[in-house]
């Protein structure tokens, strides 16, 4: 994916943050001067639903405002590309390693800025191993011409730090679920060895790195949330060294897909 074209999207989902406080028009605004903190909280919570008005107080209902979390997390990883692509007239060839599915783990410190509106900062470690190693060369019109592919053994591993903007779609409530969205920018630093009967290979590398974000989330305490939710990573710069002919094979992409499960702790 073209980077200039995610800096610019995330720029753009940046930008709307400004509108956020507009979704509900019907609500008191929260810096009128005809209205009490008070007043902001029962009339935000008049939209929670079907909560009862004993259980949709302002300690359970509350504004995001000057909120801070801790959220911590952990999960299941799939890495379905570490490839490189290297195309020429006669076609393209593919070299890459397969990866197992294995685990994610990992924290993030946010705060709510506006309405609806959470940044935060997230450290998460991925541990895969390596299944096989695999060439496969393809002509101009995409017919795959020929394949190889060795067993293989050994890790690839990742610590990404992100700076995410999440975007809550409706107003938190204990005992009422909602849906989040959200992306992030910031840096991946990949770190495996793994080798074939004939190679050895080796990655320590870093690179620009982007996601997308997807969950549910679910109040359980005015204090605490329990969340699920999808993850997209995405990095296109992760250089890949042959140890044993000494030759770079150049830039691979990384596409982890990752389903997490957490608690966010707010305070």
């Amino acid at each position: 994916m073209n980077r200039v074209a995610i800096i610019a999207c995330f720029v753009m989902l940046l930008g709307t943050t400004g509108v956020a406080q507009q979704l509900d028009s019907n609500t008191t605004a929260p810096f009128s001067s005809e209205a009490t903190a008070g007043d902001w909280f029962d009339n935000a919570c008049q939209s929670c639903g079907s909560v009862g008005e004993s259980d949709c107080g302002s300690a359970n209902c509350r504004r995001f405002f000057d909120q801070k979390y801790l959220s911590v997390f952990g999960g299941f990883t799939d890495i379905d590309n570490f490839e490189r692509i290297l195309r020429t007239p006669a076609g393209r060839t593919i070299d890459g390693a397969k990866l197992r599915s294995g685990y994610v783990a990992g924290a993030a410190l946010g705060g709510v800025i506006k309405e609806f509106v959470r940044n935060e900062l997230e450290f998460t470690y991925r541990d895969n191993s390596a299944s096989s190693f695999f060439n496969q060369q393809f002509n101009t019109t995409g017919l795959l011409l020929a394949e190889a592919r060795e067993p293989a053994t050994g890790f690839v591993n990742s610590y990404s730090a992100m700076y995410n903007a999440v975007f809550d779609v409706g107003k938190r409530c204990v005992g009422l679920p909602h849906l989040y969205v959200g992306g992030g920018l910031g840096s991946i630093y990949v770190d495996g060895d793994f080798s074939t009967a004939a190679d050895i290979y080796s990655v320590q590398d870093s690179s620009f790195a982007y996601q997308f974000i997807g969950g549910i989330n679910y109040p359980v305490r005015s204090t605490v949330d329990l969340y699920t939710e999808y993850r997209f990573l995405g990095a296109d710069n992760v250089r890949v060294e042959n140890v044993t002919t000494g030759v770079s094979l150049g830039d691979f992409a990384y596409d982890s897909h990752s389903v997490l499960f957490g608690l966010r702790f707010r305070r």
